[in-house]
């Protein structure tokens, strides 16, 4: 019978407005489905020719569960079930969304229950943990003429730490006069009548933080004393707390889920359990995981994220460079590359000065015809110490009986005075300058260097692990997973790197493993490793995600999250230990760049005379024994 119809009789006495249920789902479906991809049905199907996309299942237990799978997969984002699937279907809800690709959010579920079997069948529902998955959920009683008797849903109450949800069912209002015109689905998302949601965090400020205060005076329970005496803080946190608060909702703090685990985001392993928060959440242990978690893509197959919370940047914390020896100084005017071309025109100037000696020797014989004195040959060991003289500004005997050997000791001598200029600039310098080892400035710097780097967690690394950059690669290779004792040892060994994370508006975190003493050992880099968007990690199925994503959308826009995140870092993070990393570029020297000269600058000078008197001994003692062996030889040779 029709609307048309029906409205003709309704000033009989013997007329019954309740609709067909046929009449109803296909009203209820055209109303409330519409916007879905497809909806599915399972069990007795009431409908027919419904313009939007249908897919049909039948309650076989053998391949019921195959069926549901490849439905989800293929959009479908509602369920109408007749009472023979009811439980069934219920059963396989959560099993089949975890392991499905699907993460369609706001899901609606039309129950269909005979009035015969209307108390046992809304008992077992009452007890049945997968309602508390779904808020928008109807079931439609019919009796035996085929039409609604009437209408519930449900309502998922708080009563206690130790029994996280209660499933109640309230009778819809409905006029069936005037039925067409009925809320079925009523708005739950602004107030959510005490849903528990049940989280899994640690103290990761600015993001998350807790604190245990005194019962009354916090904003969450407690599930392990059943107390309000929690008090969470943090950008994150704050924000869902806020949603909470608007949308009377209960947060249930579960201990040892994240915030009181050694691994802390912990990791989840290929079949779908793990430890730390990750692990918490995959498991369905807590609902929702908070501490600045990123968008890693292996928890996202046994989980969902929310909408981005906020920008995090990674960098790493790496050693200060420290003021270079004293005993280096000499050896700081030139580099390297300089020091080896000095030494390169030393050899090469002192062996053309020897050939030229040589060739000298034997032109002054040809031109007097007679054999010259030895005193006019130019020895190797003198050559060196002319060569020396020549390179520390010091007068040396030169040969200038032939034009050749001027030009020749004019190019030494003004090779000389340009390297002894050149030395004692750079000297006075170094001298007075306080002089570092090289500084690691950035990403390309820090792989070069090939020091080890250590994080909390490999997820650490997600981000690069398919990275194509050389130095990224090379990142990869040097790092390494430590606790947070750990940690600290290494921290004030002062020879490692360690993972620092930069909020979205300059706050640091984490401060651990860092003291006030440490913290000036340490640099941040000045460029990021990677950055990426923190969300908030949820079960596949929570009901609460569509909410939470308009309101973070709504918070975003606001710009309250910088007043959160300053507030959060003004009152409890270690301002001391981020001056310390903010500062660490500044010059240590109070009274300016340029230092007093004092008897450490001059330990270099003392390494070199202390160098050359021992390899004096040495060569003395090796020339006396030298010539001992000579003249034992001798003797016995006569």
């Amino acid at each position: 019978m029709d609307n048309v119809t029906q409205s003709i009789f309704r000033n009989d006495s013997s007329f019954d407005p309740r609709p067909l249920l046929g009449i109803l789902l296909r009203s209820i479906v055209l109303k409330y489905f519409s916007q879905y991809f497809s909806f599915c049905t399972v069990g007795h199907d009431f409908l027919e020719n419904v313009s939007i996309g249908k897919i049909q299942l039948t309650v076989d237990e053998g391949s019921l569960e195959e069926n549901l799978q490849r439905a989800i997969d293929n959009g479908c984002q509602a369920f109408l079930v007749d009472e023979p699937g009811i439980v069934p279907v219920l059963d396989l809800y959560i099993p089949v969304h975890d392991s499905s690709e699907q993460r369609s959010m706001d899901k609606r579920l039309i129950l269909l229950v005979t009035e015969r079997n209307q108390q046992e069948v809304l008992d077992r529902l009452v007890t049945h943990e997968t309602l508390r998955e779904i808020i928008n959920v109807l079931i439609v009683v019919y009796d035996g003429d085929g039409r609604a008797a009437c209408c519930y849903t449900t309502a998922i109450n708080y009563f206690g730490a130790h029994e996280p949800f209660n499933i109640t069912l309230r009778q819809l209002p409905i006029n069936w006069s005037d039925w067409e015109r009925a809320m079925f689905f009523p708005d739950k998302s602004m107030d959510l009548d005490g849903y528990v949601l049940r989280m899994a965090t640690f103290n990761y400020l600015p993001f998350t933080g807790w604190w245990r205060v005194e019962p009354g005076l916090g904003n969450a329970f407690d599930s392990a004393t059943g107390e309000r005496s929690i008090l969470l803080d943090g950008t994150e946190l704050l924000l869902v707390v806020s949603f909470c608060e608007r949308r009377n909702c209960t947060i249930l703090a579960v201990p040892g889920r994240g915030r009181d685990d050694e691994h802390e985001w912990g990791d989840i392993y290929p079949n779908g359990t793990g430890i730390g928060i990750l692990g918490s959440v995959a498991e369905r242990r807590t609902d929702i995981g908070l501490a600045a978690i990123y968008l890693w893509y292996k928890p996202y197959s046994f989980t969902a994220y929310t909408a981005s919370i906020s920008r995090s940047g990674v960098t790493v914390l790496v050693p200060k460079p420290r003021i270079l020896p004293f005993w280096l100084t000499p050896f700081l005017s030139f580099s390297w590359p300089l020091w080896t071309a000095v030494m390169v025109t030393f050899v090469v100037g002192s062996g053309v000065a020897w050939a030229a000696g040589r060739v000298r020797y034997r032109l002054l014989e040809l031109i007097s015809g007679q054999e010259m004195p030895t005193s006019e040959q130019l020895p190797l060991s003198e050559v060196v110490l002319m060569m020396v003289g020549f390179f520390v500004a010091q007068s040396s005997p030169v040969r200038n009986d032939l034009w050749s050997c001027v030009f020749l000791f004019a190019s030494l001598l003004l090779a000389g005075f340009m390297v002894s200029n050149l030395y004692s600039g750079g000297l006075a310098s170094v001298m007075t300058v306080p002089q570092y080892e090289k500084s690691i400035d950035t990403v390309v710097d820090f792989a070069a260097n090939g020091m080890w780097w250590y994080g909390p967690t490999p997820y650490c690394t997600e981000e690069i692990k398919n990275a194509t950059q050389p130095h990224l690669k090379q990142l990869l290779t040097t790092f390494k997973v430590a606790t947070l004792e750990e940690t600290q040892r290494l921290t004030r060994a002062g020879a490692s790197a360690f993972i620092i994370e930069q909020a979205q508006h300059g706050n640091f975190a984490p401060s651990n493993f860092l003291d006030r003493d440490t913290s000036t050992a340490y640099q941040a880099l000045r460029d990021d490793i990677y950055f990426q968007n923190c969300a908030a990690l949820m079960t596949k199925t929570n009901p609460l995600r569509e909410a939470l994503n308009a309101y973070i959308l709504q918070v975003q826009q606001s710009g309250i999250l910088y007043h959160w995140g300053t507030t959060v870092a003004i009152r409890y993070l270690p301002t001391d230990v981020f001056r310390n990393i903010e500062q660490a570029r500044l010059h240590r020297h109070v009274d300016g760049l340029v230092v007093t000269l004092e008897v450490d600058h001059f330990l270099g000078a003392f390494c070199i005379l202390g160098f050359g008197l021992l390899c004096a001994t040495v060569t003395f003692v090796g020339e006396l024994w030298g010539a001992e062996i000579v003249r034992r030889c001798t003797r016995c040779s006569k």
